[in-house]
């Protein structure tokens, strides 16, 4: 497992030598970059901010399941403004009545 102390060495590392390490897809291994390193939340906060099920979330990043290419743009859009999305899915909630993001 990566401690702080390598994670500057894993991050610059060629992204041959991450999926390695990871041993992830390249949509699951920059799904987890995103979330734990970019955003620094936990798998349920991430979840909660952007509308999403946890056990999705899981999924994705286990490479369990394939991702849609709705949830490709989602997570790029997430990565490019997260802010944007975070109010999207708090207002889709409020709108058409899903759980409303904390």
């Amino acid at each position: 497992m990566a401690t702080p102390a390598n994670m500057a060495q894993i991050r610059n590392a060629p992204t041959s030598v991450r999926d390695g390490i990871f041993g992830k897809t390249a949509f699951a291994r920059d799904l987890i970059w995103l979330r734990f390193r970019r955003l620094r939340l936990s798998q349920t906060a991430f979840a909660d901010r952007f509308g999403l099920s946890l056990g999705m979330v899981k999924d994705q990043e286990q490479a369990r399941v394939a991702p849609s290419g709705a949830l490709r743009v989602l997570v790029a859009a997430i990565e490019l403004d997260p802010a944007l999305i975070e109010r999207a899915a708090r207002t889709a909630a409020e709108r058409w009545g899903a759980d409303v993001p904390q």
